[in-house]
């Protein structure tokens, strides 16, 4: 398996049948990767790092997430927000909602549901 692949158990919302994606790094600023189905080479998304745009960003991630990402420390923890960018590049937004969680070292991912949260999924990215 590919270093950049990464192993979703659930699969994503809107996509639970896909498990593996891969991760590569786009030359841009903010940091940005392209998140695509290792599965069905059509789907892909492009992820950002949250606290770029947003450097308040905090959540607590559950006990349950944990051990399904099999995380040890935060060290091993990488954090990114689907990026949507409409017609008009200047209305994108990121879903501060539900951010994807990586375990670097296990190479276990979970887009992570924040339900009782006031975070948004269309947050604007303008701020930066």
């Amino acid at each position: 398996m590919d270093s950049s692949v990464f192993y979703f158990e659930q699969g994503i919302p809107g996509f639970e049948h896909l498990h593996q994606f891969a991760f590569a790094d786009l030359e841009v600023s903010p940091p940005m990767k392209l998140m695509q189905s290792v599965e069905d080479m059509e789907i892909s998304l492009i992820v950002v790092s949250p606290f770029f745009i947003y450097p308040e960003y905090e959540w607590i991630l559950s006990e349950a997430a944990k051990e399904e990402l099999q995380i040890q420390s935060e060290q091993e923890v990488e954090i990114w927000t689907v990026l949507t960018v409409p017609v008009d590049p200047a209305a994108a937004t990121i879903n501060l909602m539900a951010p994807i969680v990586l375990n670097a070292n296990k190479k276990t991912g979970k887009q992570v549901i924040l339900h009782d949260s006031t975070y948004s999924s269309k947050s604007p990215i303008n701020r930066i």
